[in-house]
């Protein structure tokens, strides 16, 4: 039996520059001893189940045996059943042959673990993917993945990682098996989906695990981000929610007993947890979750230095951080290996931004900051507004803000912080118009390559 569906790219990588015989004798060695050890186990238990004259179980048992040491003198002379077939079996003791067959395939299933991740270790990736998937034959039982894409087996414990890759690259884990991924159904009831546990996240989806394990992954990375931007280290877990369907996500809405969400709405955090529309392009969904994750990172980390809880603080500033995060303006995002790339993306955004000014479409910070309800331009200017407080703006201006940032953070969450955070920012910053004009000098100045 060969594993023919491993990616032969990996294969190929992972054997390149060495000649190296079809079955290793290193294996070859260690598989033998896996099968004259449990051949042996096996055929006490086909002599146990004769004696208690359960056939069934002998002919099952006897297989097995076969299977593994077909030239042993105890398989040999054990020979064909002996016509007692007909005979009352002695069914507690029948039974418990039964468990104690179970539990030898499952200590077999084990040993062929053990060796699979040996020969993964060993860059014996062929070898190391067939004997994974006879531990999983003799052992099956729910399987798991984690954000990188781990396969982990309920009693066996973590797969090796070429199993992963070549399960992954063309099978799915659906209802705790693997399966072809034209066999998982669309659309894929929520009861049916995907969940991953990770460090800070729970993500749940009914779009596929693939996006499952990419959001982990990429939402790990973003928080790296969330942790350097505002400065907290949020511990509580946040739980994302992606939905297939449009249709679906406005529905999430209604059941929250919020308004049904306009068309550009795709997706929403509350504190906590958040919920994306994910009939939108992979890139997309990965990018509208790193942006809403934000808010509800930078707003956990208010209610732990404060205690309160409630509106939020100016709408500039969420949404200039949570963009910034993502690394996108409206429309526009950059993704690399399945991860969201901010820095790959601020380029491009900025430059949209730059021409926003030149056909005099943004507006001045005094108009600008106390907007509540966003449209395309004001999440570019934020972007851009959030990145020249960061990084751009003179070192006076970047210690006003650093005080602004920490007031308002202080003041906490609270009905009306959106007033009382734009005047917290212009008591610390004071002279807007002469910040307005440093601003956009930064913005239109700063040359931009692709």
């Amino acid at each position: 039996m060969r594993a023919s569906w491993v990616a032969p790219l990996l294969l190929l990588l992972l054997t390149a520059g060495e000649a190296r015989p079809a079955v290793p004798e290193e294996v070859r060695v260690r598989r033998r001893a896996i099968e004259v050890k449990y051949a042996k186990l096996y055929m006490e238990i086909a002599k146990e189940a004769r004696k208690v004259r359960d056939e069934d179980l002998v002919r099952e048992v006897f297989t097995r045996a076969e299977e593994l040491d077909p030239g042993n003198d105890a398989v040999l002379k054990f020979g064909e059943p002996n016509g007692n077939g007909k005979a009352r079996p002695d069914t507690r003791r029948s039974e418990l042959l039964k468990k104690r067959f179970a539990s030898v395939r499952a200590d077999e299933a084990k040993a062929r673990l053990e060796l699979a991740r040996w020969c993964d270790d060993e860059a014996w990736a062929e070898e190391s993917v067939e004997e994974a998937r006879e531990a999983l034959r003799l052992c099956p039982g729910p399987v798991c993945f984690d954000e990188e894409g781990v396969l982990t087996e309920s009693t066996l414990g973590r797969l090796p990682r070429s199993l992963s890759i070549s399960v992954l690259d063309g099978h799915e884990v659906f209802r705790g098996r693997l399966v072809p991924r034209s066999e998982v159904p669309s659309p894929l009831a929520w009861a049916d989906g995907f969940s991953l546990r990770t460090e800070h996240f729970l993500i749940k989806t009914n779009v596929s695990g693939s996006l499952c394990r990419t959001m982990g992954r990429t939402l790990e990375a973003a928080r790296v981000v969330y942790r350097e931007e505002t400065g907290f280290d949020v511990r509580a877990p946040i739980t994302v929610f992606v939905v297939s369907t449009r249709s679906a996500y406005e529905e999430y809405h209604v059941k929250l007993g919020k308004e049904k969400p306009d068309r550009d709405n795709i997706g929403k955090c509350w504190r906590d947890f958040c919920v994306v529309d994910g009939s939108r392009s992979t890139e997309a969904v990965l990018s509208v979750a790193v942006h809403e994750v934000a808010h509800g990172y930078l707003n956990l980390g208010i209610e732990a230095l404060t205690g309160k809880e409630g509106a939020g603080v100016p709408t500039w500033l969420t949404e200039g951080l949570a963009t910034f995060c993502a690394g996108y303006g409206q429309g526009s995002n950059a993704v690399d290996n399945g991860v969201v790339d901010p820095e790959k993306a601020r380029a491009p955004s900025l430059r949209r931004f730059q021409e926003l000014i030149r056909v005099r479409e943004t507006r001045p910070l005094a108009a600008f900051l106390p907007m509540d309800c966003c449209d395309s331009i004001f999440y570019y200017q934020a972007f851009a507004f959030w990145w020249f407080l960061r990084d751009g703006a003179s070192e006076e201006i970047r210690a006003h803000w650093r005080r602004a940032y920490d007031r308002i953070c202080r003041a906490g969450l609270t009905e009306g912080a959106t007033p009382l955070g734009n005047r917290i920012f212009v008591e610390e910053m004071g002279d807007l118009a002469g910040l307005d004009a440093a601003f956009y000098e930064w913005v239109t100045a700063l040359p931009l390559s692709d």
